[in-house]
């Protein structure tokens, strides 16, 4: 069975991924850094080894970064490379469906369809609306299709076992779901689409 932290680590190596998988990534980066507002608080779910941090302070130090990420030797790992890159972040070990005590942020991002690993999605988002004025989520969407599914899964070492419409299960790991523009309307959000999916912005600062 593959490690999580050895297959999380490959989803921001982008040299090894897909075109349009690729593509999204740095789509994502691009939107996040003209919507993110000057000097603002952000925890990013499911920060991995810290390199969309890093990208994201190089294009905008004036934010103030915090990662959550549920891979404890991920976590550490982030702390060196951010330091390494003369930057600043904080990271934190823990669950987005059952997090440690933390600080209401301006924003909580949800980024690559982090969202379509966890198993308790409602409760996710839930909790992310819960610790952020606006909730940004994005995700996979049709575009991804099985063609595509293969291939990036390949890049980043996970073997299909087969797809039932939306939910793509593995061969020894997690299954993962890709989003319908149905379900990401039904979030109430600001959608933009991306190469291959959607980013959404939820308004939960009245929450």
């Amino acid at each position: 069975m593959p490690e999580p932290k050895n297959v999380y680590i490959k989803c921001d190596v982008l040299e090894d991924l897909p075109k349009l998988n690729r593509d999204n990534w740095l789509f994502e980066i691009k939107l996040l850094s003209k919507e993110l507002s000057q000097n603002a608080s952000i925890l990013q779910v499911g920060s991995m080894d810290g390199t969309r941090i890093i990208k994201l302070l190089e294009a905008r130090p004036d934010l103030k970064l915090t990662g959550i990420e549920i891979e404890a030797p991920l976590v550490e790992l982030a702390k060196k490379k951010v330091t390494k890159a003369g930057l600043k972040a904080s990271f934190v070990h823990g669950d987005i469906t059952n997090p440690p005590n933390l600080p209401k942020f301006d924003y909580v991002i949800c980024l690559n369809n982090t969202l379509g690993y966890i198993p308790e999605q409602k409760k996710a988002i839930n909790k992310m609306k819960s610790l952020g004025k606006n909730t940004i989520i994005s995700v996979y969407g049709e575009k991804f299709n099985d063609e595509l599914a293969q291939s990036y899964f390949k890049s980043i070492n996970l073997e299909i076992d087969h797809i039932d419409q939306n939910a793509i299960i593995m061969n020894g790991f997690t299954k993962v779901k890709r989003f319908t523009k149905e379900e990401v309307d039904s979030w109430n959000c600001k959608i933009t689409e991306t190469p291959i999916g959607y980013f959404c912005i939820l308004n939960t600062s009245k929450n």
